[in-house]
């Protein structure tokens, strides 16, 4: 029974994967990828079909919007820890092909965030609206903001909330992120639209930016700086992060 469990598992995540149109040398996430039990490897199956149909379905939702060009998928597992599927679409047949699989880390508190500091990541479909960086721009297309010592990320209930502005242009006396001082977190980054409005204090500063010393964020997704790089040089205007709870399904 136990064997039968599994080869049907396998043809679902096999299924799953396959409507989203990869071809056999780029599949999306190596779903039948199992663990040393025939009980272990059903049920991380199970999950990882799932998660598979729930990226499809992200994915195919962007088909044919000729604006979106390159998702960025962040599913969380457990405390601060969440994986990142980084796909980008072929001009044959507006096909989706995975980029790169990788950990990823998310706030402290975990995903739903709802109000500034509490330390959790939203959950949701955002747009990349620009990059920003302490090292010089790797080649980006998108509006890069070049950190300077005089840089910050303000938190505070004032006009500059949720904005990345230059202390010494703006006259702020600001006591947000010194962003600067942030290295290697902001080595590389690209910035969300993530509360639009700048309403205090629905959060602010929700950016992708490099891993660091600390094995989570305050609220942003931290990706090894390799990948910040490799999706710097490859993001276009319309891009999107999508994120989730799904992958830590019961």
């Amino acid at each position: 029974m136990k064997r039968i469990v599994f080869i049907v598992l396998t043809i679902i995540a096999f299924a799953s994967l396959s409507a989203c149109g990869s071809n056999s040398n780029t599949t999306v996430d190596n779903a039948e990828r199992v663990a040393e039990s025939t009980s272990e490897k059903s049920a991380v199956l199970t999950v990882d079909a799932d998660n598979a149909q729930k990226r499809c379905e992200i994915l195919q939702s962007y088909r044919f919007d000729d604006a979106v060009n390159q998702i960025l998928i962040i599913s969380h597992t457990t405390e601060w820890d969440a994986k990142a599927w980084f796909y980008e679409k072929q001009e044959v047949n507006n096909a989706w092909i995975l980029t790169f699989e990788t950990d990823a880390f998310i706030g402290n508190n975990g995903m739903n965030k709802t109000k500034e500091g509490d330390a959790k990541t939203p959950d949701g479909d955002y747009e990349i609206t620009g990059a920003f960086g302490i090292l010089p721009n790797p080649g980006t297309s998108l509006n890069y903001y070049d950190i300077k010592p005089t840089t910050y990320a303000c938190d505070e209930a004032c006009e500059y909330y949720n904005q990345i502005i230059d202390t010494q242009s703006t006259g702020h006396d600001c006591n947000g992120e010194e962003m600067f001082k942030m290295s290697p977190e902001y080595n590389y980054g690209l910035t969300t639209n993530y509360n639009e409005e700048n309403i205090y204090p629905n959060g602010s500063a929700i950016f992708i930016h490099c891993k660091g010393q600390k094995p989570f964020t305050g609220g942003c997704i931290a990706l090894d700086e390799e990948y910040m790089e490799m999706i710097l040089k490859s993001a276009e205007e319309g891009m999107h992060i999508y994120l989730d709870e799904y992958y830590s399904k019961e």
